[in-house]
């Protein structure tokens, strides 16, 4: 449920990022109070958690809220750069959250894990390059 929230919030920024005219000064403000109180809300949900499922709880929280300042900058610049930031983050919070849930795996399988979440973000990150460069 939290994973598919969190796409359906991205995949609507990235939507009014790239439809819209950009943000206003206000609303810009706005949507970063709006981003920090989430953040907030969701990391007082993790205090209750400990071990890897805290740190797991933290790393979606942060990954959401990096994702959702990222889509936010780039709504009110939009710019390609800004939105190769936008792809950047959402990237680095799925590697950090795929990081996380490799920990609970065993020595060679965790490897294994780290290696093919790394490969992704690499992936990733030169797809989001060849996106700017087209965007230009």
């Amino acid at each position: 449920m939290r994973k598919s929230m969190s796409i359906a919030m991205i995949a609507a920024f990235a939507a009014f990022g790239a439809t819209a005219a950009p943000l206003t000064k206000e609303e810009y403000k706005a949507g970063r109070a709006r981003i920090a109180a989430q953040a907030q809300a969701e990391r007082q949900k993790c205090g209750s958690r400990y071990g890897n499922a805290a740190d797991m709880c933290v790393a979606r929280a942060r990954g959401d809220q990096r994702v959702a300042r990222a889509e936010l900058e780039a709504a009110y610049k939009p710019t390609p750069r800004k939105n190769y930031e936008a792809a950047i983050a959402r990237a680095r919070a799925a590697e950090a959250i795929a990081k996380e849930e490799c920990d609970e795996k065993a020595r060679e399988m965790r490897k294994a894990c780290v290696g093919e979440a790394k490969a992704v973000f690499a992936r990733a990150k030169v797809e989001a390059m060849q996106a700017m460069t087209t965007q230009k």
